[in-house]
């Protein structure tokens, strides 16, 4: 008999043991986030899902969160993982994963495995083994259209087509699960057909991308598209093949452009641009100055292009705003040390000028070669001297010059500069700031230069007593009432030397 209770004991035990865990009725349960909230279909082309795992009935540990979890992923890789396994993943309080599944047609699974953690709180060591589930995720492939064929040849990139209105083939091969094909082209093109394979008619000239849409019915918001752009043979904005012109006889000048049939030529101004035929050529006649532009036209396109980069045409003398005149790259006047030297450069951007003969105002003490626009002077007489340059074309001529004003540098004469030159309503005379007063001119008086005759004269040592002199250190001459032309400006030392500054007014 005791044997026989023993047994029933042991019966009673496992019953009791097998009806608690049965009672308890725990499970798992795989939920399906985002992006689109459904276990119904997921997304390929590296789009992340994200997947979480709830246990029902289960208070502790974090209602379950806490609990070891495995997870399992076929077609699919588990974000964030080795690479060595990426598609398991077992670990303490892992109770969400994201997935990104292979971009392949067809299904993808995923299976979640409970177990106990090896660390954590007491309630964790209580965690349910071996509760699982798995979801079987259809993956919602759709193909890539490939490149897009013009009557029946693939292209890539960018593809030429004559001018014209010809209809042409377009099409892609079947893309794979794709339910929808979307065409867009360029703006005046009609479109006939649908499906991926269409008739697209250009208009004359137009450009532009051509491009294919694909998409599936079961998916909103997926797509995949292949494009190409389509150029014609336009006319290209022309590029007239000559500099500014100095037009003292009639000249033939020429333009480039590629596709073009025709050129239209406009001239500006007092000039003519004659183009029998609107060809790349024209000869050009005028009266006065102008400018000559031309455009290119494609009959076949029906386009024109942009107009060219005009050119000036020059019919009239140097303008003597137009050419410089400098010494060592400075303005005037310039100064030089007593034998030093300086170079002269005179510059005009205008065409067809000649630069003539360089003068002196005082030849028998001064030094000047001269070759085209460049001149060397020299000088050991210690002097204001104008140098004047004499620049010509067919209409005809003018002169413009520099003062250079020479001095014994070792003596400390007084450094000054006369602004502007030339000049319209005054003169200005300002001396170097390390300059004692004591060492500045006395008097400062304005020379005709027909005659010498004085007229103006300023008492300079009243000046240098004036506010105004001690914070500007400088001297105003006005000269707006006087005839214009030619002066010189001298300035008296007090120990009787004097220097002249050749002055314009204009």
């Amino acid at each position: 008999m005791k044997t026989i209770k023993l047994g029933l004991c042991i019966a009673f035990v496992i019953c009791q043991i097998g009806l608690s865990i049965t009672a308890k009725g725990q499970s798992v349960a795989i939920n399906c986030g985002l992006p689109n909230n459904t276990c119904s279909y997921a997304l390929p082309n590296n789009t992340e899902h994200t997947y979480s795992v709830a246990m029902s009935l289960f208070a502790k540990c974090n209602n379950g969160k806490d609990c070891k979890y495995k997870w399992e992923v076929t077609n699919g890789l588990i974000v964030g993982i080795p690479a060595a396994s990426p598609s398991i993943l077992e670990a303490n309080a892992k109770d969400q994963i994201k997935v990104v599944w292979n971009n392949t047609n067809g299904n993808g699974t995923i299976k979640v495995t409970s177990g106990q953690p090896s660390a954590g709180d007491q309630g964790c060591s209580e965690c349910p083994v071996g509760l699982t589930q798995t979801k079987t995720i259809p993956i919602r492939y759709l193909g890539t259209p490939g490149n897009i064929k013009i009557n029946g040849a693939a292209q890539s990139g960018s593809y030429q087509i004559n001018c014209g209105t010809a209809p042409i083939n377009v099409s892609v091969d079947p893309v794979a699960n794709a339910t929808n094909y979307v065409w867009t082209y360029p703006a005046g093109w009609t479109l006939s057909g649908s499906g991926n394979i269409v008739m697209l008619t250009p208009n004359a000239g137009a450009g532009g991308v051509i491009k294919v849409t694909t998409s599936r019915n079961d998916v909103p918001g997926l797509t995949t598209s292949s494009q190409l752009t389509i150029t014609r043979p336009v006319p290209t904005k022309p590029v007239i093949n000559s500099p500014d012109i100095l037009l003292c006889n009639p000249k033939t000048i020429t333009a480039t452009a590629s596709n073009a049939t025709s050129y239209n030529w406009v001239a500006t101004g007092g000039i003519t641009a004659n183009s029998p035929g609107n060809t790349n050529s024209a000869q050009i006649t005028g009266v006065s100055d102008g400018t000559v532009k031309v455009s290119a036209t494609s009959s076949v396109c029906g386009v024109t292009s942009a107009f060219s980069t005009p050119i000036n045409v020059k019919r009239s003398a140097p303008q003597p705003a137009s050419l410089l005149v400098t010494a060592n790259g400075g303005g005037s006047p310039d100064f030089m040390c007593n034998g030093a030297g300086v170079m002269l450069n005179a510059y005009t951007a205008e065409p067809g000028t000649q630069f003539g003969i360089w003068t002196s105002s005082d030849p028998g003490n001064t030094i000047l070669n001269s070759n085209g626009g460049t001149a060397y002077f020299n000088s050991y007489v210690n002097n204001c001297y104008g140098i004047d340059i004499t620049v010509s074309n067919c209409f005809g001529s003018v002169q413009k010059g520099i003062t250079i004003c020479v001095d014994n540098c070792a003596k400390g004469t007084p450094i000054y500069k006369v602004f502007p030159n030339p000049a319209k309503d005054q003169v200005k005379i300002q001396f170097d700031d390390g300059q004692a007063i004591e060492r500045l001119p006395q008097t400062v008086t304005l020379l005709s230069e027909v005659g010498g005759k004085e007229v103006r004269a300023i008492d300079a040592t009243a000046q240098y007593a004036t506010a105004a002199f001690e914070q500007e250190r400088t001297i105003t001459l006005p000269v707006s009432d006087l005839p214009r032309g030619t002066y010189y400006l001298m300035l008296v030392n007090r120990d009787g030397t004097s220097e002249n500054v050749r002055l314009i007014l204009e």
